[in-house]
C-alpha cells in the first residue's frame, strides 16, 4: 500500500478553471476567495458566506435544494459573475480543491462541502450506507458531485486538521475510522469490520466503529476528525 500524501498549501494559493481564479488563505481558519468573469458562477451553502462584492449577484438555485447543517436548514445558493466573494466554514482545517472531468464523481460527506464551479451536478442522498458513523447515531449526508460529457469541473471541500490523499491500488485497503474521511472515489469498496470479541464489548457501551476502504480509487482524509457524534 502507498504511503498517504500530505496536502499542504502555502498561505496564499493561487487558481484558475473555466472563468473562475480562486485564492486559498489563512493557516488556521482558511477562506476561500473566487474572482468570477460575467457568465460564470458557483455553488455554496448559504451559512458559509463570509464577504462579497456589489456586483456579485447571489439567488438560491432552481429548484430551491434544502439541506442541513448542525440541525438547521442550510441552502444551497448561486453566486454569478462578475464579482468575487468569500467562503469559510467557520472552523480550523484546510481547504483543497478536487478536479472534475467527464465521467468523473466524487463522494463526500454533505459537511465538507465548499463550494463547486457551475459545471458540477450536485446530488445528496442519505449517509446510512455510509455508517452508522457510530452506533445510534445518524450519519450525514453524502454528496455525489459528477460532471458530464466532456465538461470539467472544481470541488473546494474543508477538512479538519491536516489532509491527507492516498491512492489505493485494486486489493489495496485501509481501516479507518469513518469519521476521518472527507471524499473518496465511488470506485472504493466502503464497508464496516468485526474486530471479534472487542466488537461485541464495545458495542455494548461505546459507540464505535471501524470501516474499510478498498482499492482501486482514491481517499482524503483527515487527521483532526470532529467525533461523529457532533456531525
Amino acid at each position: 500500500m502507498m504511503e498517504p500524501e500530505l496536502l499542504t498549501s502555502a498561505k496564499v494559493e493561487d487558481g484558475g478553471h473555466g472563468g473562475i481564479r480562486f485564492r486559498l488563505e489563512g493557516e488556521l481558519t482558511p477562506i476561500l476567495t473566487l474572482d468570477l468573469d460575467p457568465l460564470s458562477f458557483v455553488l455554496f451553502e448559504h451559512h458559509t458566506l463570509l464577504w462579497k462584492d456589489q456586483k456579485t449577484a447571489i439567488s438560491a438555485t432552481s429548484p430551491k435544494s434544502a439541506r442541513s447543517f448542525w440541525g438547521r436548514p442550510s441552502w444551497l445558493m448561486m453566486a454569478s459573475g462578475p464579482g468575487s466573494l468569500s467562503l469559510s466554514r467557520d472552523c480550523v482545517g484546510k481547504i483543497f480543491e478536487v478536479a472534475l472531468h467527464g465521467g468523473d464523481t466524487l463522494l463526500a460527506p454533505a459537511t465538507h462541502f465548499l463550494a463547486a464551479s457551475g459545471a458540477v451536478h450536485i446530488e445528496s442522498f442519505s449517509g446510512g450506507s455510509d455508517g452508522p458513523w457510530v452506533t445510534g447515531d445518524t450519519a450525514p449526508s453524502i454528496d455525489r458531485f459528477s460532471v458530464a460529457g466532456d465538461a470539467e469541473g472544481l470541488v473546494w471541500l474543508h477538512g479538519h486538521g491536516d489532509i491527507w490523499k492516498l491512492t489505493l491500488a485494486k486489493g489495496e485497503s485501509l481501516d479507518l475510522d469513518p469519521g476521518a474521511w472527507i471524499a473518496r472515489d465511488p470506485l472504493i469498496q466502503w464497508e464496516p469490520i468485526g474486530l471479534g470479541s472487542l466488537s461485541t464489548d464495545m458495542a455494548a457501551g461505546a459507540n464505535w466503529g471501524i470501516y474499510r476502504a478498498q482499492g482501486p480509487g482514491t481517499i482524503w482524509m483527515q487527521s483532526g476528525g470532529v467525533s461523529p457524534a457532533r456531525w
